[in-house]
């Protein structure tokens, strides 16, 4: 498979053990709806604190999560019944340890950018335990392909510092069914599950050294604005950070994400999209709606997606 390379239009910037980072409602205003489709609502009632309770009995499944999160989920669920081509996710809450997979958390999707975020935890890792040195420069770049998900600096620290163990490496990350997809080894040219991500997205926050760990959230926490959606799609309130990924594969848009939300990072999520033949715009929309349900929170604008050299 070739994956294209596309770069998106940027404005502006962007206990397991738990982290905390500032006051937990700290952020802007709720960000506005999406250009394209409805914005969520969840039905229910306000209680005397002022959060929105859902109405109904309590669902059956996912029964570790509360009960609130377990009706959020099943709204969630009802939303994913009626999307087209297969969807993959894997929600995980650290503090009470529940896990909810759905049917395609563990099929293989296209990775595409998502994979940047086990390559830089990969160095980040060396170079706590001195194998590799990183430079003020690999350090720029690093800094580039979390906020903007830049392929050039991408493809610079991969020459640099990468090879063909990079699967064995990452599957101490928990990504253990992580593939090539091409002769040679290459990030872009991945495949993955979204449990694998769910795996990453929790070493990062549960066993990643505290300056590293500290270091990841900063930055995941304000991405450009070509990575706000997806997991960025739970709002304000809840302290998203994500790293998303995308690619143009043989006329169909697969849109991944993978991030936290929630007091301390309470929450991890990975969602892998691949679409029936559909645009960038359906792609993001679905996985920030699915967010959004889960948290629940806002819409954000969306990013225009044009093509590379």
């Amino acid at each position: 498979m070739w994956v294209a390379v596309f770069l998106l239009a940027t404005t502006g910037c962007a206990r397991s053990r738990v982290f905390g980072a500032g006051p937990e409602l700290q952020g802007g205003p709720p960000p506005g709806p999406l250009a394209a489709g409805p914005p969520v609502r969840v039905t229910g009632q306000q209680s005397g604190s002022g959060r929105r309770v859902l109405a109904g009995a309590c669902p059956a499944a996912a029964r570790q999560f509360s009960c609130l999160m377990r009706r959020r989920i099943r709204a969630a669920q009802r939303y994913l019944a009626r999307q087209p081509g297969r969807i993959g996710l894997v929600l995980h809450d650290r503090v009470a340890g529940a896990t909810w997979r759905n049917a395609y958390a563990r099929a293989a999707f296209p990775a595409a950018s998502t994979m940047k975020l086990a390559m830089v935890t990969d160095l980040l890792v060396r170079a706590r335990t001195g194998r590799i040195t990183l430079s003020h420069g690999d350090r720029t770049l690093i800094r580039d392909v979390l906020h903007s998900s830049s392929d050039t600096a991408a493809d610079r620290l991969w020459l640099a510092f990468e090879d063909g163990r990079f699967l064995r490496r990452i599957a101490r990350f928990g990504m253990t069914a992580c593939s090539f997809s091409a002769g040679s080894p290459y990030w872009g040219y991945m495949y993955c599950t979204p449990e694998d991500l769910g795996h990453l997205m929790n070493y990062v926050l549960g066993r990643l050294a505290g300056a590293d760990r500290r270091y990841l959230v900063g930055q995941l926490r304000h991405v450009a604005r070509n990575q706000r959606w997806g997991v960025w799609g739970a709002g304000p309130g809840w302290r998203p950070g994500n790293k998303d990924g995308w690619e143009y594969d043989n006329g169909i848009w697969v849109t991944n994400t993978v991030g936290f939300a929630g007091p301390m990072g309470r929450y991890t999520l990975a969602i892998m999209d691949k679409p029936a033949p559909s645009r960038f715009r359906l792609g993001t929309n679905t996985l920030t709606r699915i967010s959004a349900l889960l948290f629940p929170g806002h819409h954000v604008p969306q990013p225009t997606p044009v093509a590379g050299p």
